[in-house]
């Protein structure tokens, strides 16, 4: 809600946040679809059906003319080509199989240079500016177009909603990380509503034993036909509906769900309380890659969202069915193109046909990404997804978050300078926001240290089985005190 102050909105009743929201959500929609998204709907259907063939000549004529987009019209891919011995000219010629030519785009770097990779013709435009850290706990900054905005969207639509069952153009919820529900606020409703988007958004950090019916409530009385949202969320407050007898007294249309990887336990206990089958996404805010789960189940990739490559530690492509990292170049992006932009997580081809016949959108092996464990709050909630409390923090360059104990947390971050009390302040509070009173340590370290095949974890949990389990007894105690 980057229109309204978050202090003025916390201080709403719970009747003027929604009126806020949902006059906040007329232009939210009309930026994201409105305009080109028909049209760029259209187009994305119809690739769908496409041979091998024909995706392929798509492909090398959007990677050129992205190639030279970014050489003309940016400071820092032309600096960093021209230094590899690239010229316009050849650019013109690329293939994919030439991209290795170029230099790999690291995390690092786009935090560094977000600002000189912005195309030049757009710097005088309204762009859409997001901070995010993603699996690495490395925030970085990201532009786009409204163009660029419902050409995603579309995407999205065409290839994840509509393959599940859904549409973003009808009545929806939404389990996500957005501060719609003041952090120091222990009354329900834990959700608020957007009418002008016919959405129900529930905040993912309330999510507790004691609450779950509030939750359900919020469903039963909206009755959204598109679920979308963070996968664990869903799974935790599936769990706790099991557990508590909560049904939610009609079927949604579809279940989209991101962020995390479905297991198999997960898309179970999922479809047990919710009636409906769940449907992953793979994603990323950057925009450069999108991967859907069709209805036979393999996850597909939309190599006309973002060009993917597949590396090992030596940056050599991998066999398929291999394992490597997920490097993309993203083909819709005007505002700021980001060439084999090194994602930070680990997939790889599948290298089978799937039984749905989509031969021109290969198919990938599960996502090894987003490497976090859950964390247990005093009252028994549990929660992902925490790189919300680096928002805007650009001094610090990566960090870590590790539950020791039930009632302490310690992070670790790598900062430019020093790690000033303001900013351990902040840290401090933000983290109490999702997990509840706890202690929070604060501590700035030279590195992170990695772990198996080097992968960063971005939240850690040290909690033993029998503290989980005794936190989790204690939010089901605290439930049944109340008589829910």
């Amino acid at each position: 809600m980057q229109t309204l102050s978050a202090r003025v909105y916390a201080r709403l009743p719970v009747w003027a946040q929604n009126a806020a929201l949902s006059a906040w959500g007329w232009g939210y929609r009309r930026r994201r679809l409105g305009g080109s998204f028909t049209a760029e709907l259209a187009a994305f259907r119809e690739r769908e059906g496409w041979t091998s063939e024909q995706m392929r000549d798509y492909l090398v004529e959007r990677l050129r003319r992205t190639l030279l987009r970014a050489w003309e019209q940016t400071d820092y891919y032309r600096e960093a080509w021209s230094g590899a011995g690239i010229q316009a000219a050849d650019l013109a010629r690329f293939e994919p199989e030439d991209l290795p030519r170029l230099p790999l785009l690291t995390r690092d770097v786009l935090r560094r240079e977000s600002t000189r990779m912005l195309a030049r013709d757009v710097r005088g435009q309204r762009l859409q500016r997001t901070s995010t850290s993603g699996s690495t706990g490395t925030p970085v900054s990201v532009y786009w177009t409204d163009a660029d905005w419902r050409r995603t969207m579309a995407a999205k639509e065409a290839r994840s909603l509509n393959w599940a069952g859904g549409t973003i153009l009808g009545s929806r919820a939404m389990i996500g990380g957005r501060a719609i529900v003041p952090s120091d606020n222990p009354h329900p409703p834990y959700y608020r509503y957007n009418r002008a988007e016919r959405q129900v958004y529930f905040t993912a950090f309330h999510i507790r034993p004691s609450t779950a019916a509030d939750y359900v409530e919020g469903f039963r009385r909206y009755r959204p036909r598109l679920l979308t949202g963070y996968a664990h969320s869903y799974f935790f407050l599936a769990r706790m509906m099991l557990d508590q007898g909560l049904q939610l007294g009609y079927f949604p249309e579809a279940i989209v769900l991101g962020s995390e990887p479905l297991s198999v336990e997960m898309k179970r206990t999922i479809e047990q309380a919710f009636g409906v089958r769940p449907f992953g996404e793979y994603g990323a805010v950057e925009s450069c890659v999108l991967a859907t789960e069709c209805e036979r189940g393999g996850l597909h990739l939309h190599p006309d969202v973002g060009f993917v490559e597949i590396l090992d530690e030596e940056s050599r492509p991998v066999q398929a069915g291999e394992t490597g990292r997920i490097v993309c170049t993203s083909l819709g992006s005007e505002a700021q193109p980001l060439v084999r932009y090194a994602i930070g997580d680990l997939g790889g081809f599948a290298g089978t046909r799937c039984a749905c016949g989509r031969d021109a959108l290969p198919t990938l092996l599960p996502i090894e990404g987003r490497l976090e464990d859950v964390v247990y709050g005093p009252d028994g909630r549990q929660v992902v997804r925490l790189d919300w409390i680096y928002k805007d923090c650009e001094q610090i360059l990566e960090a870590q978050i590790i539950q020791e104990q039930p009632d302490l947390f310690h992070v670790k971050a790598v900062t430019s300078g020093e790690l000033t009390p303001e900013l351990s302040r902040t840290l401090r509070e933000r983290l109490r926001q999702r997990v509840g009173d706890v202690r929070v340590e604060t501590e700035r370290v030279e590195a992170i240290p990695r772990g198996a095949r080097g992968k960063f974890r971005a939240v850690v949990s040290l909690l033993r089985e029998e503290d989980k389990v005794l936190l989790r007894t204690m939010g089901r105690s605290a439930t049944a005190r109340a008589g829910i």
